[in-house]
This record gives C-alpha cells, structure tokens and sequence, in this order.
C-alpha cells in the first residue's frame, strides 16, 4: 500500500502501532508485541531527548545541491552544529520573534528565501517545520506557491511540529514523503545495475564503507538522502533495487520507492559482523546476478578475521546493549561470538514492523531485562546499576553516565561499524574502553538506584 496520495504521511503511532514506552522483561514485551496492535504505555516522567525535527534535521542537513531552512526560532536549528560540525551544510534559520508570532512569519520565511537564491542558489530548498509555526498555524505552503515559480526553484515543506508523535523515528517518515512527492522522479527505463543504499542516521564513513564494497561487485550504488544530493533523490525512482541500512529508520522510503516506483526492496539485515556482512553481500548479489562475485570476496575476505573473532575479548564479560531492534541480532551475534554475555538491552522504539526481529532472540534468555525508549538514560542507570554489566556497548552518542553506574561505556555513534573492516573497529573500540576501567561514584541518588526501573512507566488507558 503506498502512502504517496495522501498529503501528509500519519505517524508511527498511528501507521505502525509504535511503542515508545516500556521497561520490562523479553517475554514481557514479546507478549505485548505480538497482537494485531500494540498496546502503548506512557511515561509520567520522561528525560528529553531528540525529537522528529532534530532527527528531521539530520536526515536533510548533508544533502549535496541543497539548503535547509529551520522555520522557528534560532534554537531550534542548533542541533546542525553537532550533527555537522566535520562537514559544512547550508543550514538557515528564520529566526522568528515574539511579534513574529503574533503577527505571522511570511515575511521572515520570503526573506530567507530570498537570502538563500542568492548566496548559494541550490537546486531544492528544505522548509523544517518546528513548534512556532504550529502554533500559530502559519500557511507556509502559500509561501512556496508563490515563491517556488518566481525563483524557479523546488521548495520542499518538511511537515514535523515536534507534537503529533513521540518517535523521532516519524521524521524519516516525513521526509522520505516529502522527497519522494516532490523531487524523486518516475522512470519506465530502470537501471538493472544501479542500487540505492538509503541511509538516515550513520555516518559519513560507514555510508562510504557500504558504497565501496558493494562496488566491489561491480555494481553502481546510489546513497540517498543523507549523504546523497538533489541529483541522487531524483534518480533514485530509475534504480533496479533499494537496500536500508537501518530497516527501523529507512523502510518507509525503500518501500514506497517499491510500491510507486516500481524499484526492488531488498530486505536484509545490516552488515553488521561477519554473518550479517556474507549475508548482506549474498542478499544484494541475488538480484542482480553476481552470486560469483559475492563468493569470491566472502571467500577472500572472511579468513583475514576470523583471528579477530576468536581472540574472544569479551570472554566472562556481560553487556548492556543499546541500539536499534533492526541492529541487535547481528550485534548480539558478534558479541557471543566474542564471548560476551548479554545482560539486559534498551531499545528506541518497536513496532508492527520491526517486531519480527524479537522472535529472533531465542538464545536470549526471556527474562533478559528491556527499556524501550528514546534517551531516557536515567532508567539505563538504573538498570546498569542492578545488572552490573561490564560493558555498557550503545549505538548512539550518550554514554559516560554508564562509568558513574559501574559499567565500561562504549560509543558505537562515530565508529565504522559496517562490513568486513567494520569488525576491526568495533573490536578495537572495545579494546579502546576497558583501558579506561569503570568506577562507582554514581552521580544518581541510591533511592533511584534501588527503585524499580519501571516505576514511571505506566499502561495508557483510555
């Protein structure tokens, strides 16, 4: 079913049934998992973290021939310094006013335009929505009608308000949305060697590090959007095939780009380890016939780390994970085959979707304690102070409160994580944290230590 005729695309919550909230066991989620929806919980306390427009942010900030306007006050676009700040992006604000939000932000938002066409004249200009204007209900598409024919330029509203949905996931959403209504062109004639690789939220390295080694089988790859350009959304509609490489961030895009455009999706899991990078390559080179191709660099590259893997560096040690469901088969693979132990995981968010990778955790024991949610790292202390993992491994960038809970804290956010050479990295990062050690002079009070971890999440009634 595509979305593509409706205006706007609806949330997580409401397309997917996502739950956001949760702190219990494996077969406790499990079982509120595996219904025809999924019941959501709410938390009477919650930590802040990101939200749909700074992840909104992020997925259109490194977009090549491009220029993103965050439509609100100037704080609101601030997060582009820390997702960017190795790489410069065309990121404005309209910086909008009190009397801007009494009186309306049109002319703010014509300026900006206006500003943009002339210092660096991009191909499509992104409007960030944000909180101001959905407030005061500002028609911003009146703004681009009269604009985009006078400057002869495509302007793209990204419709978050930072309201409607509790996962920033729904960002990716209404982005992939957006580009494909308003830039991703039609093609009868397909590229039968051209694959897209759809990325959101990794890094610049390990996008390239994908790119590269699918070329090694000789065929052309296409990274769009974050890394990608203007051109590469264009095409992305005339490619034989699409991958993810966070089936959680990206399937809505590889998806629509199946059901409107007619371009494979090859669903496989990221090439995280050795099992999920030869099941990666053999994935992709099923579709465009380069099974041989595959063979041989599967065969050339899997004894060169086998070493790696069996120094078993994580022998006796248990770990707090926390990542993406799509992710933690693959990573939970990798740490057993380095002989670690898995103590308890956090997740961002589960859903009618991504639900299916739970049932592959059945050497988990399904006792195995689960927080889902987005940062909440309050409730990760907790649950780190009664666990007492040696290891606290994350997907994302937070991770020195889990020292102060006893844990070695380990950032995965900036490391090369992907493929054959991907395993070094996350071996060496490993090696890298326990020089460190861990200490226990907790900054989090011993009441909250000795609490339950799921005092604040509650069953939402209705």
């Amino acid at each position: 079913m595509s979305y593509l005729d409706e205006r706007k695309i609806v949330t997580r919550e409401k397309r997917l049934s996502t739950l956001s909230h949760f702190n219990g066991t494996l077969e406790q989620l499990k079982n509120e998992a595996g219904g025809s929806e999924i019941k959501q919980r709410i938390r009477t306390f919650s930590q802040i973290n990101e939200d749909e427009i700074v992840a909104a942010i992020r997925a259109v900030s490194t977009i090549e021939q491009a220029a993103v306007i965050v439509h609100g006050v100037a704080g609101c676009a601030a997060s582009n310094l820390f997702f960017n700040a190795e790489k410069a992006a065309n990121i404005y604000s309209t910086n909008l006013q009190e009397k801007d939000t009494i009186l309306g932000s049109d002319a703010r938002l014509h300026k900006a335009i206006s500003k943009i066409v002339e210092e660096v004249n991009p191909k499509v200009i992104f409007i960030v929505g944000t909180p101001v204007i959905a407030i005061n209900n500002d028609d911003v598409n009146s703004v681009i009608f009269e604009l985009e024919d006078e400057f002869n330029i495509k302007l793209v509203f990204i419709y978050s308000d930072g309201f409607k949905t509790k996962s920033a996931l729904t960002a990716y959403d209404i982005v992939s949305h957006s580009i494909l209504k308003k830039i991703t062109e039609k093609s009868d004639e397909k590229n039968k060697n051209l694959l897209n690789i759809i990325s959101f939220s990794e890094s610049e390295e390990s996008v390239r590090s994908v790119a590269s080694l699918i070329e090694e089988l000789g065929i052309e790859t296409n990274i769009l959007p974050r890394f990608g350009s203007v051109d590469s959304i264009k095409k992305a509609g005339s490619a034989q095939a699409s991958v993810v490489l966070s089936q959680d961030e990206g399937g809505y895009l590889a998806e629509e780009l199946r059901d409107g455009f007619d371009v494979a999706y090859i669903k496989t899991d990221a090439p995280i380890g050795l099992q999920g990078t030869n099941a990666f390559l053999r994935n992709i080179a099923k579709i465009f016939g380069k099974e041989a191709e595959a063979e041989k660099i599967i065969q050339e590259k899997e004894a060169g780390f086998q070493k790696a893997i069996s120094e078993q560096i994580l022998a006796g040690k248990k770990i707090y994970f926390d990542g993406k469901l799509s992710d933690v088969t693959r990573f939970f693979t990798l740490f057993n085959r380095l002989g670690g132990e898995i103590a308890g995981f956090s997740l961002q968010t589960i859903d009618l979707e991504n639900r299916a990778f739970l049932q592959r955790l059945d050497s988990i024991p399904s006792l195995t304690p689960v927080i889902v949610g987005n940062g909440q790292y309050f409730e990760k202390a907790n649950a780190i102070a009664k666990l007492t993992p040696d290891y606290y491994i994350s997907q994302n960038g937070a991770v020195s409160f889990a020292t102060e809970v006893g844990a070695i804290p380990v950032s995965l956010k900036t490391v090369q994580i992907f493929g054959y050479s991907g395993i070094t990295h996350i071996i060496d990062a490993l090696k890298t944290a326990a020089v460190f050690g861990k200490n226990r002079a907790s900054l989090y009070k011993d009441a909250w230590l000795k609490k339950s971890g799921s005092w604040y999440v509650k069953q939402e009634t209705k």
